[in-house]
This record gives C-alpha cells, structure tokens and sequence, in this order.
C-alpha cells in the first residue's frame, strides 16, 4: 500500500480530492490542514492573546487524534466548525509558527506510518512525506478557487463578497509562498493537476489513474 501526498494552494479542493481518492483505493484520508486547523480553533476559542509556547502547552491539555477522515478533539468530531473564515485566517498564521509545524510534524509522519494513506496539506511532498509513493500538486486560478470559495460559503448561509473572497485568497497565496518556514510548493517529483477547468471526477480519475498504474514521473 502506497503513502500519497496531495499538496496546493487554499480552495485547490485538496479536501473533497484527497478524501474520494482515499475511498476509492481503500485507503484512509488524513487532511493535515484540519489539524492545523484544530489548533487555530483551539487558539480562538481561548479567546486570549497568547503566545505561541503558551498555546502549545494549552493544547498538551487536549487530545487529538484523526479517525475515519475526521479530526477528534477529546474524543469529539469537530466537523465544519474549523471550517469558518475566522479559523481559516487564524491558521495560516500559526503555520508560519515553526514551533507549531515541529509540534504536528511527528504526529503526521506517524500517522502515515506503513502507507495505505493519503495526507493533504501544503507541505507534504516537500517537507512531512519526502519520501511519499506518489506526489501531486492540485491547483485552479484564483478566480475559480474563490468561486468554489464562495459557493461553499453561501451553502454555510453565510453573507459573502466574491471580490473580497478572491482578495483573501490572493492574500493567502502570498503568505503561504513567501513564508519562511516550508513554503507552499510544488516538489520536484510532484505531478501537476490543474483543476481550473475539470470536474471533481476528472481529477479524481487523473490521479486515481497515475496510483494505480504505477506511473513514475
């Protein structure tokens, strides 16, 4: 059984890709961002401006583990509730904490230990998984990852602006390139998938086709 690596830009859909991929290889998902994501919504829900060390030793306080696709927090599914804008922007800057990337990087690599996983994120072919079976690279435009963005959102209820959405995410995109600490990337031996113009199932297809007929780039 394979380790395989999903890396990209926020609104790629590495989430949705990355977890039918895992379904149909018989393999388990694990989305790397939801745990970043987990600490962010930790962070936020302490409601206290704290340092990155205190927030770390907050966090020893929780257990989190990942099970069938889903982040538990004490036991507890968190689902889309680290989905909001608010714990969106609240990751993206812990993930240029190096301290917070250190605190997850063993825990990712362990849950990968003896394959059969796909991991998604924005450094896992370069940095967690070097080493990954197959690599990809997901990416779309910025203008149809912001409409993706924006109808996810609406879906939620939520009010939204497209013209804001799509400044978020070229925002976005600029800091997770230019951080110092494993910038978003696409690695050597990544396989590039545009999205920008293809379906979920032509994706799923793509890729599904390069794990199972063993292409090596």
């Amino acid at each position: 059984m394979k380790t395989i690596a999903i890396d990209g830009p926020s609104g790629a859909g590495k989430s949705a890709i990355a977890g039918a991929l895992a379904k149909r290889l018989g393999y388990e998902y694990i989305d790397t961002g939801a745990l970043y994501r987990t600490i962010a919504y930790i962070a936020v829900n302490e409601g206290e401006d704290l340092t990155t060390e205190e927030l770390l030793s907050r966090v020893d306080d929780q257990f989190i583990d990942y099970k069938d696709g889903s982040v538990l927090l004490n036991g507890v599914a968190l689902g889309d509730v680290i989905r909001t804008e608010a714990i969106s922007q609240k990751t993206s800057q812990l993930s240029k904490e190096p301290a917070v990337r250190d605190y997850l990087l063993s825990l990712q690599r362990r849950l990968a230990e003896g394959g059969g996983v796909v991991m998604e994120g924005r450094d896992i072919g370069t940095v967690v998984l070097p080493a990954a079976d197959v690599k990809f690279f997901l990416t779309a435009s910025e203008e149809e990852r912001a409409r993706r963005r924006y109808e996810q959102r609406r879906a939620f209820g939520e009010s939204v602006d497209l013209e804001k959405i799509k400044a978020d995410i070229h925002a976005r995109d600029e800091r997770d390139k230019n951080r110092e600490v494993a910038p978003l990337k696409q690695a050597a031996d990544a396989i590039l998938v545009d999205s920008t113009d293809m379906s979920e199932d032509e994706v799923l297809d793509t890729m599904a086709s390069y794990v199972e007929n063993d292409h090596v780039l």
